[in-house]
């Protein structure tokens, strides 16, 4: 189905196509360097037959850039198909574009080390096996997990093997985030994460192109395996199976808890996800903590300090490598500065007056991002990451009275339509702001219209072409994914797929009794609870907890001998009880009043995965 691409729309790549040096050979000299081997024919499948992966999806970025795709972000992503395994260096190779992230492999002396082993299962065990057939097969000796992000460790299960032995390392405090950071906002950051990463998105030029940092994630299984040795800034260098590693740690920069580190007998420069070939987020758009951007500068110039005039190689955890040293040290400082330019900037417009609302768009380019494409906003957003910056130093409140307490978008959309003089009206108002090519108006008026209910097909065609529309223009490859998800949205309602947003029910075997209790909390619906004042003694083989239902509120206190002062007592494995928790069987042991247990169980609401975005 082709959709309409306004004449402003096609006038606005032109222009980005002027303005860039889009055609540097060198870029694709780097993307392209090293090549060793293909991804298997046919591409990675599932147990059930499904692909997990395929190159083949994105074969689409061997023709010219269309007029549905920014040139910008379609010279970057045609730069992150190219995939297969690459040699770095003399002992270091790289399997790319073979799901979201990079996995990197260093020769040890008795074996593999493993860094970042992907997303899935899948796609983690063809990548060995692609090393293994191509390079000879060594056994895996070690892992590196360089961040707490499921991109990088979700396919743990695919190179580390039920009950091996095999050394994992994480940065410190990994676990602290990598289960529970996501469990208890969980919901709604998979959901928002399905429109990020064009999970529901054709694969095309008029749907999913890239992701930024790569194409997309991996449609397979997500597990886990404990890590054995957390690193920190204690441990500046390492011997692991006789490689030397000199870590430096990024925790806080682009994840909570996260390392880099440098390789002196190789002279490679490890960066993890705080260098990448873009600008990164700094508050990524599915949901999570701000990042601090002075911090990742800092970290960045650390790097550059301590390792750079050793450095003849530098990789990442996404994208591709950049080689020699005089152009590993100018990416470092073009990296560093992006983010400290964010930062400062930010901050001086913020201290002129300017809200939350205001310093995205008052935010200007600098000028370096012309020539140093590997700043632009292929991921993270410029005008995205002031506002956040802002976020951060200040909050989310502008410091007007008017929004203390803002409208919904349901009564702020009714109040609309009836001050502009009904749908009709607004209509009008919107092919007009389309005609002077105002699209941000132009779909601020008819999402009131959408949100106040009830919108015609005129309404819903016009607001799904202009999203799709700001889609095409869009240089970062999420920015894109959302627009065109809520394009779709709008069209066709929301698009279940059964294997999206997977749960990695490995991962959140491990969380501790505390955050899993806290998790089934924020479930507690205080209509139901209204009046109810209770308690439940839970003894579960790795502690015991009294939870508590008062005032509306649930709350577990976990550990001590509380058994006497329960209303009920309860005796089970977690998993037994969590089937209970989400309405299946379980065994499950009860003393005193089985009632009162299912009735503590029916106060709890259940999430659906799969709630509208772009509608009511």
């Amino acid at each position: 189905m082709a959709f309409h691409v306004y004449k402003s729309t096609r006038q606005f790549n032109a222009r980005v196509r002027e303005r860039l040096n889009l055609e540097d050979p060198a870029m694709l000299e780097a993307a392209q360097r090293g090549k060793l081997a293909d991804l298997p024919a046919g591409g990675i499948l599932r147990p059930d037959g499904g692909k997990a992966w395929d190159p083949a999806w994105f074969a689409f970025l061997q023709e010219e850039c269309p007029d549905t795709a920014n040139p910008s972000l379609w010279r970057h992503a045609q730069l992150n198909a190219i995939s297969g395994l690459f040699e770095v260096t003399d002992g270091l190779w790289q399997v790319r574009a073979a799901d979201y992230a990079n996995m990197s492999i260093i020769a040890g002396a008795s074996g593999w080390i493993i860094v970042d082993p992907l997303l899935t299962r899948e796609t983690a065990q063809a990548s060995l096996q692609l090393v293994n057939d191509t390079l000879g097969h060594r056994p895996v000796s070690a892992v590196l997990v360089t961040h707490t992000h499921a991109d990088h460790f979700g396919g743990l299960g695919g190179v580390v093997g039920e009950g091996e032995d095999i050394p994992i390392y994480v940065p410190e405090e990994f676990m602290a985030y990598a289960a529970a950071e996501g469990v208890l906002g969980g919901n709604h950051t998979s959901r928002r994460a399905i429109d990020q990463f064009g999970l529901a998105l054709p694969f095309g030029p008029e749907g999913l192109v890239d992701g930024g940092i790569g194409k997309t994630v991996a449609r397979g299984y997500r597990g886990f395996r404990e890590p054995a040795v957390e690193i920190g800034d204690r441990d500046r260098s390492v011997s692991i199976d006789g490689v030397t590693f000199e870590f430096l740690m990024g925790s806080g920069t682009e994840a909570p808890a996260e390392f880099t580190f440098f390789l002196p007998d190789h002279g490679v420069l490890c960066m993890a996800e705080v260098c990448t070939q873009t600008q990164h987020n700094l508050l990524t758009p599915r949901g999570a903590e701000v990042r601090d951007a002075r911090l990742w500068a800092r970290v960045i110039d650390e790097a550059l300090t301590r390792f750079g005039d050793r450095a003849q190689a530098l990789i990442n955890s996404h994208n591709w490598p950049v080689w020699g040293q005089a152009q590993v040290q100018t990416f470092m400082l073009e990296q560093r500065d992006i983010y400290k330019y964010v930062h400062d900037q930010t901050l001086r417009l913020a201290n002129h007056g300017m809200t939350i609302k205001e310093v995205g768009q008052a935010l200007e380019e600098p000028d370096f991002a012309r020539h140093a494409l590997h700043v632009r906003g292929y991921y993270g957003m410029l005008h995205f990451n002031a506002r956040a910056v802002y976020q951060k130093y200040y909050g989310a409140f502008d410091g007007r009275p008017v929004d203390l307490n803002p409208l919904p978008p349901a009564a702020e959309g009714a109040r609309y339509l009836k001050a502009l003089g009904g749908e009709q009206r607004v209509l009008e108002l919107a092919r007009e702001a389309v005609e002077q090519d105002d699209l941000q108006w132009a779909a601020t008026l008819l999402n009131h219209v959408v949100f106040a209910g009830n919108p015609s097909p005129d309404t819903r065609a016009l607001l799904s072409e202009i999203y799709r529309n700001m889609a095409y223009r869009a240089e970062s490859g999420i920015e894109r994914n959302i627009c065109l998800a809520g394009a779709q949205e709008l069209e066709d309602g929301v698009k279940v797929l059964p294997a999206a947003g997977g749960r990695n029910a490995e991962l959140a075997a491990t969380l501790s009794l505390e955050d899993w209790l806290d998790a089934y909390a924020i479930r507690l619906n205080p209509e139901r609870a209204r009046g109810e004042a209770f308690t439940l003694q839970l003894q579960l083989p790795e502690g015991s907890a009294l939870v508590s239902v008062a005032r509306q509120t649930e709350f577990a206190r976990i550990g001590g001998g509380q058994a006497d002062v329960a209303d009920v007592r309860v005796r089970a494995t977690r998993e037994a009880l969590e089937a209970r928790m989400n309405g299946q069987p379980g065994d499950v042991a009860i003393e005193g009043d089985a009632a009162l247990f299912d009735r503590w169980l029916a106060l709890h609401d259940s999430f659906d995965l799969w709630f509208e975005i772009a509608t009511p």
